[in-house]
């Protein structure tokens, strides 16, 4: 109503789109169901051609708009995004993905502990029963797993716990710790990933610095994890299922990681499973697409900047490498 003060949380939503149809509009419905609101919302429209841009302008006066003329990807878009807004916390957060009137409520005070860079809640797939991510850990080859992914939700991650990240269909973040990991941009995401993997690198590098990510189960939310992968695609099949230019990030994103934030002794440790994995994922590229290969040759330059990166992550004032390890 007009004249109604709303008690707002101080949190920036940042929502990319690239034709999300109406999976949108209900992400979008369930920010106006939260008990307090997010102080601001940003959709940033990677050129769909859906109508997109249209419908939040007409359904959704609330929220500000980016409309680009061409595809940034994700990781620039979000960054469009969060420069945009001013508010101490992030909510970076998928067109597929809603959230029960109390997420916000629950997972804000995990910020109370000034060392939270990251918090995560309990995402289910829409069918409210399958868990998609209880937060993020890392695998022994260095993959990100999303804990309980597709798993029936009988309370098993019902306590909340220290995480190695949160999964990039709804993380948030502490400004404060997106500032202290940037790029010059500033960029908080590397947009070198275009897509996938990002949320891994970007939990990774806030670990490096001292920050820590953290579970709150009682923070619900429901992710339609087949609007990104059709049709409940196992994870092993995935890649295949993607076309080549996607495979292409797939593997160019992992290398990223891998060369920006992995130690020596965590290399060491975690060796042998690593390279199970990639000698698997090359043999399959060299057989079905030999094309990506020459692409990941071809634009090779992107390796030697992550290089440079991890060189200037760790000449940043106050750099500190936390206690223990990965």
């Amino acid at each position: 109503m007009r004249g109604v003060s709303v008690d707002r949380a101080p949190v920036a939503v940042v929502i990319v789109t690239w034709n999300p149809g109406k999976l949108l509009g209900d992400s979008l419905a369930s920010l106006r169901g939260l008990v307090r609101p997010p102080a601001e919302t940003v959709v940033v429209d990677n050129a769909s051609h859906d109508g997109t841009p249209d419908r939040v302008r007409r359904e959704f006066p609330e929220v500000a708009l980016i409309d680009n003329a061409e595809n940034l990807g994700f990781c620039a878009a979000n960054n469009q995004g969060i420069r945009s807004t001013t508010s101490p916390f992030v909510l970076v957060l998928n067109p597929d993905t809603r959230l029960a009137p109390e997420f916000l409520e629950r997972l804000l005070p995990a910020f109370d502990d000034p060392g939270v860079g990251i918090a995560a809640g309990k995402l289910l797939r829409f069918d409210g029963k399958t868990l998609d991510s209880a937060g993020q850990r890392l695998g022994r080859s260095r993959r990100p797993r999303d804990r309980g992914y597709g798993e029936p939700d009988r309370g098993q991650y019902d306590r909340d716990e220290e995480v190695f990240g949160a999964c990039g269909a709804a993380a948030l973040y502490r400004r404060a710790m997106l500032e202290s990991i940037a790029d010059p941009g500033p960029d908080y995401f590397d947009e070198a990933f275009f897509a996938y993997n990002e949320d891994l690198d970007l939990a990774w590098r806030a670990r490096r610095r001292g920050w820590r990510a953290v579970y709150r189960h009682a923070a619900i939310g429901y992710h339609q994890r087949g609007a990104v992968q059709p049709g409940g695609i196992a994870r092993r099949a995935a890649l295949m299922a993607m076309p080549p230019r996607l495979r292409f990030h797939v593997v160019k994103n992992r290398w990223l990681t891998l060369i920006r934030n992995e130690t020596v002794a965590g290399l060491l440790a975690h060796l042998p499973f690593i390279l199970a994995r990639d000698a698997v994922t090359l043999a399959v590229l060299a057989l079905t697409s030999p094309g990506v290969l020459a692409r990941l040759w071809r634009e090779r330059a992107v390796f030697r900047r992550a290089r440079e990166l991890r060189r200037l992550d760790a000449a940043r004032p106050g750099h500190h490498v936390p206690r223990g390890g990965p």
